[in-house]
């Protein structure tokens, strides 16, 4: 038995008491700083006058393309939501955000493991094994069973799982965000495609008039009442139509294609389209409580959110770091040279204790660790802050786009309604013999620039619609946002 004399007991005494006071002096040392970064309130930012007076709609649904009534573009949207890899992909990665958290909710409980080990060893004459084991080669047969506990003082595991939750959340969100885009995607394409088959119809009567009046000219040219001038520049612009027509084939082929390719099917398979018939009755106007409501309603912002509060959370999960923790630790099993009495009483072993977890000096890790967490918290909330702003700024501009398309739509179908009265007033005056052809070819193409004027301005409405549904996050609703 080992005595020790009183000076020693008091110099060991003072070595343990130093060592305390030095552990909590560099538990003491502890994070400095805090993030400078605030997040924006939207209920406190002026929407515009734009937002401001907009006629009160309600929410969009979460069909909302079904206000175009086209059967085809419904079952092309039901497709890409089943078949489309960049959806599936974006849900794999939420589902991948979960098992991660999982991950980090197993450190907060205890674990053990069975360790059944045997081996052939020598050991060596020269320590403190003794005869007739020392010097010899036997089998060395090790069965244990080991439990650990973190008690997780200070709460930084669980700030690690409270942040990968964060994460899984904001990762459903993207999902919801891909969800909103990729259908966007489709409506927007598909009123493309319903453009281009219109102006093809409009074309191949352009191009039906202006044969029909270089052959007047050839003819007259040939009667002698026609300069050979005039008639070369009749057939001038034959060339011209027919490459526009040429043009908007192949328009609506590459359309065809990026639908297909968008609803997950082989590029070809959109040829197979029938000519889109698309209906929208949608009146230009915003749902009310904007913008408070808005981000709880648009996806990429309830991503960028959850992606602020994962960020806090790693902020006090690196701010535990600082303090000590504790483990608790227990085995108890069995080891012996041979197999004779591996499992008797006399080969068993056990053990408990704490076991305490205390980094003192680390060459500035800590803080550094610390003071990135706030700066990739910094981060966020900027990035959040752009994003509401532009959410702001790009329902505010959808909403006006829609309103003067309306506005245009109604003036344009006036102007086409101007030209076909023209149009039909000189057919008339041919048919009763008052008046030559060429004037009711004139009238008729002047009413076709008319009409094409006419399909471009729906066809920009029917975007703009689709543009401004995305900007209010489509039919994606978070509950909370109505409360």
């Amino acid at each position: 038995m080992m005595v020790l004399k009183r000076g020693r007991f008091f110099s060991l005494r003072r070595g343990v008491l130093l060592g305390l006071w030095l552990a909590l002096c560099g538990c003491a040392g502890s994070p400095t700083g805090s993030p400078s970064s605030r997040a924006l309130a939207p209920q406190d930012l002026a929407p515009g006058a734009a937002v401001a007076q907009a006629m009160p709609i309600p929410w969009p649904t979460d069909h909302w393309w079904e206000a175009y009534h086209d059967p085809q573009l419904n079952a092309l949207i039901t497709q890409t939501l089943a078949s489309s890899p960049t959806l599936r992909a974006a849900q794999d990665r939420a589902l991948l955000a979960q098992r991660q958290a999982d991950v980090a909710h197993a450190g907060l409980l205890p674990n053990s493991a069975l360790d059944v080990s045997v081996q052939r060893d020598r050991f060596t004459a020269l320590q403190f094994i003794p005869p007739p084991w020392g010097g010899s080669t036997y089998w060395n047969n090790t069965a244990q069973i080991s439990l650990n506990y973190d008690l997780d003082l200070w709460g930084r595991q669980e700030k690690i799982w409270q942040a990968a939750l964060d994460e899984t959340q904001a990762a459903l969100a993207r999902s919801q965000q891909a969800r909103l885009e990729l259908v966007t995607a489709v409506v927007r394409n598909y009123v493309q495609l319903a453009l281009v088959t219109h102006l093809q119809a409009t074309a191949q009567e352009r191009l039906g008039q202006l044969t029909q009046r270089a052959q007047l000219a050839r003819r007259g040219y040939a009667a002698g009442i026609e300069t050979g001038q005039n008639a070369n520049e009749l057939e001038t612009a034959l060339p011209g139509a027919q490459a526009q027509l040429e043009t908007l084939q192949t328009r609506k082929t590459v359309l065809q294609h990026q639908i297909a390719l968008l609803s997950g099917a082989a590029p070809a398979s959109g040829e197979s389209l029938q000519d889109p018939q698309l209906a929208l009755e949608a009146v230009p106007g915003l749902p009310t409580r904007l913008p408070a409501h808005l981000v709880g309603r648009r996806p990429d912002l309830v991503a960028l959110r959850w992606a602020v509060e994962a960020s806090r959370s790693r902020i006090a999960s690196a701010r535990a770091a600082f303090y000590p923790d504790i483990n608790l630790m227990a085995f108890v099993g069995y080891q012996a040279i041979g197999f004779g009495q591996w499992f008797s009483n006399a080969g068993s072993m056990a053990g408990f204790g704490p076991a305490l977890d205390l980094p003192l000096f680390d060459g500035g890790q800590r803080q550094s660790l610390f003071a990135a967490s706030q700066e990739a918290y910094d981060l966020e909330v900027e990035t959040w802050n752009q994003a509401v702003l532009s959410a702001l700024q790009e329902v505010s501009e959808q909403l006006l786009w829609l309103q003067s398309n309306a506005q245009q739509q109604v003036l344009q179908e006036q102007a086409l309604a101007q030209a076909s009265a023209t149009a039909q007033m000189a057919e008339r005056r041919f048919q009763a013999g008052l008046g030559d052809l060429p004037p009711v070819i004139t009238a008729r193409l002047q009413r076709l620039q008319q009409q094409e004027a006419l399909l471009h301005i729906q066809a920009a409405r029917q975007d703009s619609y689709a543009g401004l549904v995305r900007a209010l996050g489509g039919g994606i609703l978070d509950e909370r946002a109505e409360h």
